[in-house]
């Protein structure tokens, strides 16, 4: 296999020289990625496949730090929390739209007021419905005010996409057109969306941060990792997330490619779907079937080591981690006596699993590896492959099986994560309970972090009770780049070209 390897490196070294093909001679970043965006409108869905193209052509109030991770302010230079249900903001004065229509306060209420209205279906709406109104001040100033405390909105606004729109521009085109064709403040622009292929982008040369070091990016489709693997290795992509362990030795051998690695935020899990008729929705049930899967095992074998295991439901960089949850050891015979205790013998029961393909580490991969283990208890379960965007939309329909494969993240606060998916009025959820749902609210309210923190701890201790979810781990972020490229992942995980530049 190891020789194999190596002439398929040597065919790609032989087809550089004789084309005259030079890595460092690019003007153009292009990047493989497993899905299309849902949309080009920015502030409309939760999804990193979608944010980490379109946050190239947008901008955002406050960003985080690439290294610390810290809030720093970005349209809006600074802040002020007048009480605790208003927040002031001053933004920049020397920004302007790609179509040339001016960034100002009106630009900051338009985008808030769309969010917050429920008839455009924007996904970042449960994150920011503590808002009750954005006033403007002055073109430069507006407040924002809370219905209630809300002591995380800085760490919402920095931690989420909430893109700021062009109200002019979408006024003109309409937000169906807005959606396929964008218009931000951002470091790049606008070319060419070829549905299911490619997003296009150039650099905005009066972008009001200095202009990026590489004039164009291109986003790729190529759901398959070893497709993608295969275009990097043949220099038709630059970067690639999600190598598999397995050759890592493999593109760091290859003449100019490397892997660049991170511990990201993101946590991978399997969530047992409760909100639809299933034996999932009995307790007894979930705690067999957790009982029945090795997360050693999957992280040896299929990881090659690569993940970090999570025994709780937040990340481990999550202050709010409750430690003090156990990992459970695997034990066939006490899953068999739980399902017996709810009247199942395992041989009776045929699960659905859906699982994504290209767009976690090996994800279909674990998921059939998952399903080999429970398949050990005797309980029979079928993998539903889904392609990205139907299996979001399988989740957020209640439309999976029994089980999915999901991760969540990059997120480094409880509030990104636990009420997201635990109430289950919102959109990726599978698990409500109304007293956990009642502490989850409360957990929101409380202004002193430290007591938000072991609040939201608290929580996690509640849902471990009535395990919703199987936690798996905290992934491993493997980046395959090519050389010529100067540029660093991040544990949050953005695709923010800006950052990029060409190596010395």
């Amino acid at each position: 296999m190891k020789q194999h390897r190596q002439l398929v490196i040597s065919l790609i070294t032989g087809l550089m020289l004789v084309t005259g093909l030079s890595f460092a001679q690019k003007d153009t970043v292009t990047i493989g990625i497993g899905a299309e965006p849902l949309t080009l409108l920015g502030s409309q869905a939760v999804d990193w496949t979608t944010a980490a193209q379109i946050e190239n052509v947008y901008d955002t109030l406050l960003r985080r730090d690439p290294e610390t991770l810290e809030t720093i302010p970005w349209l809006a230079t600074g802040y002020t929390v007048v009480d605790d249900n208003t927040l002031e903001l001053t933004l920049r004065d020397d920004v302007t739209f790609h179509n040339g229509e001016p960034f100002d306060a009106e630009a900051v209420k338009f985008t808030f007021d769309y969010v917050l209205n429920p008839d455009n279906g924007s996904m970042w709406e449960p994150r920011f419905n503590r808002i009750s109104e954005v006033v403007i001040l002055d073109d430069f100033t507006v407040r924002i005010l809370t219905s209630e405390p809300f002591p995380v909105l800085l760490d919402n606004l920095a931690g989420t996409d909430i893109m700021i729109l062009a109200p002019d521009y979408i006024a003109e085109v309409g937000i169906e057109e807005a959606s396929r064709a964008p218009v931000g403040t951002g470091p790049y622009r606008f070319v060419e969306w070829v549905r299911g292929e490619s997003l296009s982008l150039t650099r905005n040369d009066d972008y009001w941060a200095g202009a990026a070091a590489i004039e164009n990016v291109e986003f790729r489709v190529i759901p398959e990792f070893g497709s993608r693997l295969s275009a990097l290795l043949a220099g038709e992509i630059d970067i690639m997330k999600d190598v598999p362990p397995q050759v890592v030795e493999t593109v760091n051998n290859a003449p100019d490619t490397e892997v660049r690695s991170t511990v990201s935020a993101r946590i991978n899990y399997l969530a047992f779907q409760t909100l639809i008729d299933s034996p999932v929705q009995d307790v007894r049930v979930r705690e067999a079937l957790t009982y029945a899967i090795d997360v050693d095992e999957l992280i040896a074998s299929v990881h090659r080591g690569e993940a970090t295991k999570i025994c709780s439901y937040t990340s481990r960089t999550d202050p709010s981690y409750n430690n003090d949850i156990p990992c459970l050891s695997p034990d066939l015979e006490r899953a068999r006596e739980l399902l017996a205790e709810a009247g199942y013998a395992p041989e009776d029961l045929t699960l659905q699993l859906d699982t994504p393909s290209g767009r976690y580490p090996l994800d279909r991969e674990v998921s059939v590896a998952i399903a080999a283990q429970l398949e050990r208890l005797g309980v029979n379960v079928e993998v539903q492959v889904n392609e990205w965007r139907a299996h979001l939309d399988a989740i957020v329909n209640r439309q999976t099986g029994d089980m999915f494969f999901l991760g969540w993240g990059a997120i480094l606060e409880p509030v990104g994560t636990i009420p997201q998916l635990f109430r289950d009025s919102q959109s990726y959820a599978s698990f409500g309970n109304p007293d956990i749902t009642e502490s989850i609210e409360t957990a929101i309210g409380i202004v002193q972090p430290d007591e938000r923190f072991a609040a939201f701890s608290d929580v996690q201790a509640m849902l471990a009770e009535e395990s919703p979810w199987m936690p798996l781990w905290q992934q491993h972020d493997l980046y395959g780049v090519a050389t010529w490229l100067d540029w660093a992942p991040r544990a949050d995980e953005k695709l923010w070209m800006w950052e990029a530049g060409i190596a010395e």
